[in-house]
């Protein structure tokens, strides 16, 4: 650079010596050129260029406020604390006396006492009938007279014992329990005893030479088909089979002593120490109501 200006400088001497005198106070302008020769040197200042990462850090505080919205999670504490005072309410007191009920209720053998309903008399033309109170002739004999005369009620279901005087008859018979009832077989006609104090009454028309002894039924386990002339009415009357479902056990002969009534029968089965009184509501007799106590003849 140095050498260039004094070249420069050289040159225009050589100028103004071959130009006119008046040039000669011109050139003091061509000695500011020095002037217009920028410092390019200093030019790496920029490297203050660094400065803007300081505004840059102020972007990850954000991130730290986001993080105290974690707060919320106390109200869980709050959710469990109603739920355990619920608990102690609960006893397991009546669950112990249900089960004991319902294992007493099973293991009982006689069925439970099934008051009848009131039924009118009627007369032999079938025809429901109104009478006033009434005294038997002669009273029912044996075990069945106490019974007879503690329910006044029991004049207007079954009416009068038959007989004069009347006497209780021996007869074979046999009994089979089912889960919605028994089958009574009293020397002849077949008695359908519902639990719900109904009875049934069939004739029994089992042929051992004609009749198969059983349908070939499937039961269920626990359980048994009805066999013989049982088999037969529960088979052929779709109501009675409904009804009484599948057997418990098989059919057990038993001896019974019964006495005939206008209206009905009472039955004392010595094994079962049970007696059974049955009710007809139709002159027939083929249906009505029943109910079973504890007694002997």
């Amino acid at each position: 650079m140095i050498k260039r200006l004094i070249c420069l400088i050289a040159l225009l001497i050589l100028a103004a010596c071959g130009s006119d005198p008046q040039a000669v106070g011109e050139l003091p302008t061509v000695a500011q050129l020095p002037t217009a020769t920028d410092t390019p040197l200093p030019s790496p200042t920029p490297i203050a260029s660094w400065t803007p990462t300081e505004s840059e850090t102020p972007t990850p505080t954000a991130l730290l406020t986001e993080t105290a919205t974690v707060t919320p999670s106390a109200t869980i504490t709050d959710t469990p604390s109603p739920t355990p005072t619920d608990t102690p309410t609960l006893t397991p007191e009546p669950r112990a006396v249900n089960s004991l009920l319902e294992l007493a209720m099973q293991a009982t053998v006689l069925p439970q006492q099934v008051i009848a309903a009131p039924t009118q008399p009627f007369d032999d033309s079938g025809l429901p009938t109104v009478v006033g109170p009434v005294s038997c002739p002669f009273p029912p004999p044996g075990g069945f007279n106490p019974i007879f005369n503690s329910d006044p009620n029991l004049i207007q279901q079954i009416g009068c014992p038959q007989g004069d005087p009347p006497t209780g008859l021996n007869a074979e018979a046999a009994w089979q329990e089912f889960e919605g009832g028994f089958m009574l077989w009293l020397q002849g006609p077949v008695y359908v005893l519902y639990n719900g104090g109904r009875f049934r009454r069939f004739e029994d028309t089992y042929d051992p030479e004609t009749d198969p002894p059983s349908g070939g039924e499937t039961p269920p386990t626990g359980r048994l088909e009805p066999v013989r002339g049982f088999g037969k009415v529960w088979r052929e009357n779709p109501n009675v089979r409904q009804g009484l479902g599948w057997a418990y056990s098989g059919e057990s002969g038993l001896q019974a002593v019964y006495q005939p009534f206008d209206r009905g029968l009472m039955l004392a089965l010595p094994q079962r120490t049970q007696i059974i009184i049955i009710a007809a509501e139709e002159a027939s007799g083929a249906s009505g109501s029943w109910r079973s106590l504890v007694g002997s003849y």
